[in-house]
Parts: structure tokens; C-alpha cells; sequence
């Protein structure tokens, strides 16, 4: 079994923060889950580095590799901990958002990692991981409530319908995610927030049974109100209640190619109270009921010359029968796009596809680490992109008094007087960012970089605090 009395390569307040987190993981034996805490916080140090730079004690290395293969230790049980610290923090908000989406970590140059499953035109090969975060109405993350990791296989040529819908598919990862959750926390709502392909009957139905909500843009132009008349047509009939205007960021493809450029949009409202029915051809919902919801449909009408024009359908069960509330629902909606930053933190930041190891199972239980990392650093992020960005006490409230004091060194100013965002500005700054007056905010790399320095100076001045208690006990 593993030989916990390693050499600490982090800081005490990475092992505060590992054991918050990680400290109570059933992994089946409390020697693994000390494993687990360590390995935590030395990543927190050094996210983007290899295994052996993040470890280089050898002993802890190779305990390292064992937590990371061994077959008893799930990578929901490595979540278990921080899943249930999110869950007390939301019974403190009356609403929380859980923005679900998924991303494919690419191995397909890894040629020896084994278990990968295809992902993409199907010639890549990788592991399709599906989030859910708990997210607040003002786009602050509280942490992750679900994680799930699928190798996806090839499906035999000439499958029938009935075959397909007896099998798992990646339809199948929302319904998965909600009935992770389970009941929600007593005197919180839940509200599921999805993209087009959490446009599925079968996952509505089962958040809507288990007292959960949901906000979910339309896939599928069916036919509502048990008649013949589609979803688009019913609610192009209707009145416009009013305008609004949203601020879309860009888009970027994995090449980091622009495919959309930031602007801002004005679109018009129209609601519907809406029935869907179940599919008539799916066993799996046989006798349920149909489903009584209301229908948000937001459109740019005058878009900018050569645009694609902005057309959101929005399927929810929350009330959408007047104008302020058709805006709070499509509020919630844009609050997805915070998940896409998590994935971006966590393979940009945190590095998780530029990982050698050999099993995808292994890359799994990596991976639910990461997860967790990539929150803390969105947190601090969140903060100072917040009104409570200009706040000395909200920086106090949320970091060490020992990082304040080495960061306000780093940026010249008084500790009293250091804020969320010249804090973040700072460590970006130590990353490489310039922060002249057109850059964009900092992006995760030199994010991590700067973490990192930081991390280390922290780990310094904690040692040197350490040699002044022993020279006093001394004299």
C-alpha cells in the first residue's frame, strides 16, 4: 500500500484547500484517500506540468501512478467530497443553475494509451466527458454536481431503431446527470440549463419528476398542443412582448480560428405556453405524460451585414407569461456559456490532454481532478470580473492573508488596498499577460503560469515563517 510519508511539494494552504475537497473521499482505504489530498495539492501548484515535474520525489511519483491506476478507486468517489460541500453551499441560494454540457479530451496522438473510444468524424480518439456545473443567476460557480466520462464505440452498420434506443448513446448523458443529483437541497431550486442537444423528452421528463427545472434551447421544430402545428410556427404567430439585448462572446474552432466575433445583439421576445408529447416511437416512454411547458422565442431581426442571425427557441417549465419573466429565463440561458470556460480552464490550464497516461480508466480519474482545479481558478476569475472587483474585503474574505501580502508586493500596492482584480491582473501579469489597454482579459495559460509562481513564493515565505519558529524555540 501506498507510503503516505512523502516530502511536501506544496503549500500548507494547497493542502487546506486539497483536503476541503478531497480529504473524505470513499476510496475504500484511508491511505488512498491521503494519497488523493497530496496528489491534489501538488497539482494545485503546478497544474500544466508533467507527472514527474509535479512529483519529483520518486516515492511520491510512483504512489501517484498506483492512486491514478488503481481499478478500486472511481473517479465519482475522487468527486464524492467536493460534491457535497457544493450541495451545502447551494441550500444558502434560492436558485442555482446546473449548466450540463459536454467536451471530448483528445488523445488521438497518444497511439498507446489504451480503452480511448472515437470521438468526432470518428478517426479521433479520446474521451467524452459530461459536466454539470452549479452555477448562481449572476454566473458565479459554486462547483461541480456530476461528472461523467464515456469511451464511445463504434455502433454496428445497419442497427435498428429498437437496437439503438436498448443501448447507452450520448442522448443518455442528461437524464444520467440529473438522476446523479437526485433531490434537490430543501428550500433551493434547481434549474437545468442545456444547449440543443439536451433536447431530449426522456431527460425533461426525469428532471421534471424529481422536482427539478430546466431551461433548455429547442433541437427539434415538433408538433405541440397535440395537433398538427410545429413549435416555430405557433410561436412566430405570437406578439412580441419586447426587446432585449445580450452580449455574445466569441467563438473560436480548436484552432483557435475566430468563427464568431464578439458583439452585442438586440432580439425580440415572443413566449407560448407550449404541450410535448412523448416520441411515439421510443418504448422508453411509453405512458408518460405529456409535458406542459412554455416556450421562449428570442431573435435578432435587423443582424449586421453577412451575420448569421442570433434564433433561440427556449423549452422550460418555469412561468414565461410575461415579459420580465421570458428576460429572467433567457438570463438563464446565457449563464451556459460559463461551463464552456470551465472546459477551457481545464484543458488550456490544467493540461489534461497533453497527459501520457496509458489507460483511458487512468485519464478518468486525472481527469476528475482537474475538474475541481479548473473551479478553484474560475472562482477567483468570477471575482474579479464581478462589481465586487474594486472590494479589498471581498479579496480578504476569499484568499489568504499571505497570498494578499505577496501579490500587493508583486503589484505595488498596499495589502489593504489590494482588489479582486488588480490581485488577478497581478498573477497574469507574472504569467506573461501585458494588460495594455486593447488586450483581452487574461486567458487560463498564463493564468496557470502566474498561479504557479505565486504558489511557489507562497511555499517560500511559509518555510521561512517555519525557520523563524525554530531559531525562536532555539534561543
Amino acid at each position: 500500500m501506498d507510503d503516505v510519508c512523502c516530502a511536501q511539494e506544496y503549500s500548507q494552504e494547497s493542502l487546506h484547500w486539497a483536503t476541503l475537497h478531497f480529504g473524505e473521499a470513499p476510496l475504500g482505504d484511508v491511505r488512498r484517500s491521503k494519497r488523493l489530498v497530496r496528489v491534489a495539492a501538488a497539482m494545485s501548484e503546478n497544474p500544466r506540468m508533467s507527472l514527474p515535474k509535479q512529483f519529483p520525489d520518486w516515492s511520491d511519483l510512483t504512489g501517484t501512478y498506483r492512486l491514478l491506476s488503481n481499478k478500486k478507486v472511481n473517479p465519482q468517489d475522487i468527486l464524492q467530497p467536493h460534491r457535497a460541500l457544493v450541495r451545502r453551499q447551494a441550500a444558502a441560494h434560492p436558485v442555482v443553475l446546473c449548466v450540463q454540457d459536454d467536451t471530448l479530451l483528445d488523445f488521438t496522438l497518444r497511439s498507446g494509451t489504451q480503452g480511448l473510444g472515437k470521438i468526432g468524424n470518428g478517426k479521433g480518439r479520446g474521451i467524452l466527458q459530461h459536466g454539470a456545473l452549479a452555477v448562481l443567476p449572476d454566473k458565479k460557480v459554486l462547483g461541480v454536481l456530476d461528472v461523467k466520462f464515456h469511451c464511445v464505440t463504434e455502433v454496428k452498420a445497419g442497427e435498428s431503431r429498437r437496437e439503438s434506443q436498448s443501448r447507452w448513446t450520448t442522448r443518455d448523458v442528461w437524464q444520467e446527470a440529473a438522476e446523479a443529483i437526485g433531490p434537490w437541497v430543501e428550500g433551493s431550486k434547481l434549474i437545468h440549463v442545456g444547449d440543443r442537444h439536451a433536447d431530449v423528452f426522456r431527460f425533461l421528463h426525469k428532471a421534471s419528476s424529481l422536482g427539478h427545472d430546466f431551461v433548455v434551447r429547442a433541437m427539434h421544430d415538433r408538433y405541440v398542443d397535440q395537433s398538427t402545428m410545429h413549435l416555430w410556427s405557433k410561436l412566430e404567430a405570437q406578439a412580441v412582448l419586447g426587446t432585449r439585448k445580450v452580449k455574445l462572446g466569441a467563438q473560436r474552432d480548436k484552432g483557435n480560428n475566430l468563427k464568431r466575433a464578439a458583439r452585442e445583439a438586440e432580439l425580440t421576445i415572443r413566449t407560448a405556453p407550449v404541450v410535448i408529447a412523448p416520441p411515439t416511437q421510443d418504448h422508453r416512454t411509453a405512458g408518460a405524460k405529456p409535458l406542459e411547458l412554455w416556450a421562449v422565442y428570442a431573435k435578432e431581426e435587423n443582424p449586421p451585414a453577412g451575420v448569421e442571425p442570433v434564433e433561440w427557441v427556449l423549452l422550460t417549465s418555469l412561468d414565461a407569461s410575461t415579459l420580465e419573466r421570458a428576460l429572467l429565463i433567457l438570463d438563464y440561458y446565457t449563464c451556459r456559456w460559463v461551463i464552456e470556460e470551465w472546459h477551457r480552464c481545464e484543458k488550456e490550464g490544467c493540461g489534461i490532454e497533453q497527459s501520457q497516461l496509458d489507460e483511458a480508466a487512468d485519464l478518468e480519474r486525472l481527469a476528475a481532478i482537474m475538474t475541481v482545479l479548473a473551479v478553484r481558478l474560475l472562482q477567483m476569475r468570477d471575482l474579479a470580473d464581478s462589481a465586487e472587483g474594486e472590494s479589498p474585503a471581498a479579496l480578504a474574505a476569499q484568499v489568504p492573508q499571505l497570498y494578499v501580502q505577496l501579490v500587493a508586493g508583486l503589484a505595488k500596492v498596499d495589502p489593504e488596498k489590494l482588489t479582486p482584480r488588480k490581485f488577478w491582473h497581478a498573477i497574469a501579469r507574472r504569467g506573461g499577460w501585458l494588460g495594455r489597454k486593447h488586450d483581452h482579459r487574461p486567458g487560463w495559460i498564463v493564468i496557470w503560469r502566474g498561479w504557479s509562481d505565486l504558489l511557489q513564493m507562497v511555499r517560500g515565505a511559509e518555510l521561512y515563517q517555519q525557520l523563524l519558529q525554530a531559531r525562536k524555540k532555539c534561543v
